[in-house]
């Protein structure tokens, strides 16, 4: 899912140059063919895709009967999430859902090397290397070098082509060799957050899992007792005597009395 407290702008690129970038506010976006290529539309008239913005994130609606819509090389026939770096292909026409966020600083290098996290994986959602994942309990290097951590070969990928580690708890891309896309644009080191997406050489998609950045928990504190606890009253006697079964059997007592002396 998309960290809005994080993104400053989220825009779908036309990568044929045909318009320019389109920016996804928070609602309903809908395209639709004009001349050569795809248009924005007003929603409420025909459209091929729609897409919707919300605060689960951004998913994409293809119009019923439509075939030939892929995201990141797969069919979509119907519905389907996104996520900043994806590629929408439609009819030979590409669409990239860029992502811009506000990058802090990098951090400074540790002194000696870091204990990585095992929760922090890299998941690949794309190309031959779909479904395997690189825990980040060490630095990763990724390229095409047989002493790569995660080799990947192909044109655009160097035997060193860059570095994925942690530093102070935060993931960070650096040393790269060639630009790399992170949720669609390209940069040369980067500081990274659960949930980016990755792309090297052009296809080789990967996605950054981990848990989310939390809030400090708050603690709430609890009364605390007293140096003395005072002793709990025992009831009074009177409270303990069952008056309503007193008062039946002195009304029997009398009724009783009358019956045997009042017969005489």
């Amino acid at each position: 899912m998309l960290d809005c407290a994080a993104m400053t702008a989220l825009r779908l690129r036309f990568c044929d140059d045909s318009r320019p970038d389109l920016p996804l506010d928070t609602g309903v976006h809908a395209l639709a063919r004009q001349g050569a290529g795809l248009a924005p539309v007003a929603s409420d008239g025909p459209w091929l895709l729609q897409l919707c913005h919300d605060r689960r994130g951004i998913w994409m609606t293809v119009a019923p009967g439509t075939r030939g819509i892929h995201v990141n090389g797969r069919p979509v026939q119907q519905l389907a999430m996104l996520r900043a770096g994806d590629s929408i292909h439609v009819d030979g026409q590409e669409l990239l859902l860029i992502g811009l966020r506000e990058e802090p600083p990098l951090p400074a290098p540790p002194a000696r090397p870091e204990e990585g996290s095992l929760r922090m994986v890299l998941r690949g959602v794309g190309g031959e290397h779909h479904g395997r994942s690189l825990s980040l309990e060490k630095p990763r290097r990724i390229g095409s070098s047989a002493r790569a951590d995660l080799r990947i070969d192909g044109h655009g990928i160097a035997p060193e082509h860059a570095v994925l580690e942690l530093v102070d708890g935060q993931p960070l891309l650096h040393q790269t060799a060639a630009e790399v896309l992170v949720n669609g644009l390209p940069v040369r080191q980067a500081v990274l957050q659960a949930g980016d997406q990755l792309v090297f050489g052009g296809r080789h998609r990967f996605v950054l899992e981990g848990p989310p950045p939390s809030a400090p928990a708050v603690a709430c504190p609890l009364p605390e007792p007293s140096a003395e606890a005072a002793p709990v009253p025992l009831p009074h006697w009177s409270q303990r005597v069952p008056w309503l079964l007193v008062a039946a059997l002195l009304l029997a007592a009398t009724l009783w009395t009358l019956l045997v002396f009042g017969a005489r």
